[in-house]
């Protein structure tokens, strides 16, 4: 039997040159042609394809492993930029793409022109995204790993869908830097902001227990409402931004204590003797049951007794944030931002000691402030662009998707395009604005080495 002398097998390469409108030649030259699925070199002709400009040389896989893994008899069949290696660098350039979009934050037509594609490319990219990471994610687990935050600071924004106006509330952990929360409502409830909190609780291994907020009064009932001792910063998000309540809440058996601090925004930013006022509220978690209706008995006869001196009458509504200033004690205290020192004068109470101490912690050195969360707010309302389908479920995902790929920086999502990648993502960034879709003015060379 007479046998056939073994060969080896030949790779092909490619190069491709691009004259463009100045007369000037590009070449993306001696590029390995391998298969798109498998990377393998083991590669054959596989006769012409019919394109608008003319026929192209097509390609098939021979590897068996291919095979096996496609289900189906024939290899690959695929062209020069549909392959293996034109594949990785479009793969690339679609990484820098979600890159930009999800963790820097570009906007989608400053992406699309960078990289010489359009809006539409851009938003179709960004709707595999979303929905590969939320096939695989759990509304509880925006990170990947339980964090160790026990301070967290709490914003909201918003957006109109068909006219209504729907609030995103957002939880940022201050360590991590991550968000922890994310809730999707129709109104800025205390039940609302306490499922936000309840995420974030989920999503940290120790309890929360200092919150920054803007002055919003349903985030302090809230806070009022946990059951656990926390302290609750209180930032105005209105002008004047010079005033801050700190809010130090207890417990003591059934009574809970209340203590407000009123500071400047400025306290802890330079070394200096500071004032602050403090006044402390007590009330029952169990509030006693209700009188009976009625006239009590034997008291019909009875005359209520004249009122010798009728004071200014009563004002209605709540009281401000700040009658803290006005009604409450003074106190002082020394800080030394650099040194990481807070000093108290005289006698203090424990909560008021409690309260600065923590606010302290955060802001040596600086404001206080709520930017931490309304950043992130800010991240959210340039990124994402209502197109297309508009709708509470529309704007949960694409908002949980965002976060989880900026909490999660080794997150890459894979096989986001569902349909064939195309070359022209990496051959406009290469050759520039002179690049046309249809490869028209572009030229193919093929060379065979061993």
């Amino acid at each position: 039997m007479v046998k056939h002398k073994q060969t080896n097998k030949r790779e092909i390469r490619a190069s491709i040159t691009f004259k463009t409108a100045f007369g000037m030649a590009i070449i993306l030259s001696n590029f390995l042609v391998c298969c798109p699925d498998c990377i393998s070199a083991d590669i054959s002709h596989n006769g012409t394809r019919p394109r608008e400009n003319g026929r192209v040389d097509a390609f098939i896989c021979n590897n068996p492993a291919c095979r096996d893994k496609r289900g189906k008899k024939t290899g690959r069949q695929f062209t020069v930029l549909t392959s293996g290696e034109i594949k990785k660098l479009v793969e690339r350039e679609i990484g820098e793409m979600i890159h930009e979009l999800y963790r820097q934050g570009a906007k989608a037509k400053t992406i699309a022109t960078k990289h010489g594609v359009s809006n539409a490319f851009v938003s179709v990219l960004r709707s595999a995204v979303d929905v590969t990471i939320a096939r695989g994610l759990k509304k509880d687990r925006l990170v990947p790993r339980k964090t160790t935050d026990t301070a967290v600071s709490i914003d909201e924004t918003f957006f109109k869908i068909d006219g209504e106006t729907v609030y995103v509330i957002i939880v940022r952990g201050y360590r991590s830097s991550k968000v922890l929360g994310i809730n999707i409502s129709k109104s800025r409830a205390e039940t609302e902001m306490r499922k936000a909190l309840d995420e974030a609780q989920l999503n940290t291994s120790k309890r929360i227990s200092i919150i920054t907020t803007d002055a919003h009064e349903a985030t302090r009932a809230m806070a009022r409402h946990l059951g656990y001792p926390v302290t609750l910063i209180v930032h105005p998000h209105k002008k004047p931004y010079d005033k801050v309540v700190i809010e130090r809440i207890e417990y003591d058996g059934d009574v809970q204590v209340i203590t407000q601090i009123g500071v400047k925004a400025n306290v802890f930013k330079k070394r200096k003797k500071r004032e602050y006022h403090f006044k402390q509220a007590k009330k029952l978690t169990k509030p006693p049951a209700k009188r009976p209706r009625g006239r009590p008995k034997g008291s019909k006869n009875h005359s209520k007794p004249l009122k010798s001196n009728k004071g200014s009458p009563k004002k209605r509504g709540r009281p401000s944030i700040f009658e803290v200033f006005k009604s409450g004690t003074k106190g002082y205290v020394k800080i030394r931002p650099k040194f990481k020192q807070i000093t108290f004068l005289g006698c203090v109470l424990p909560p008021v000691q409690k309260g600065l101490t923590d606010a302290f912690t955060f802001f040596a050195g600086k404001n206080i402030q709520n930017n931490h969360a309304e950043t992130e707010n800010n991240v959210i309302r340039s990124v994402l662009n209502l197109g297309g389908q508009r709708s509470m479920d529309h704007l949960e995902r694409r908002i949980r998707a965002t976060e989880r790929m900026r909490n999660d920086p080794k997150l890459k999502p894979k096989g986001v395009l569902k349909h064939r990648y195309n070359a022209r993502v990496y051959l406009k960034r290469v050759v520039g604005a002179d690049f046309k879709d249809d490869h028209s003015n572009c030229s193919i060379e093929l060379n065979a080495k061993v």
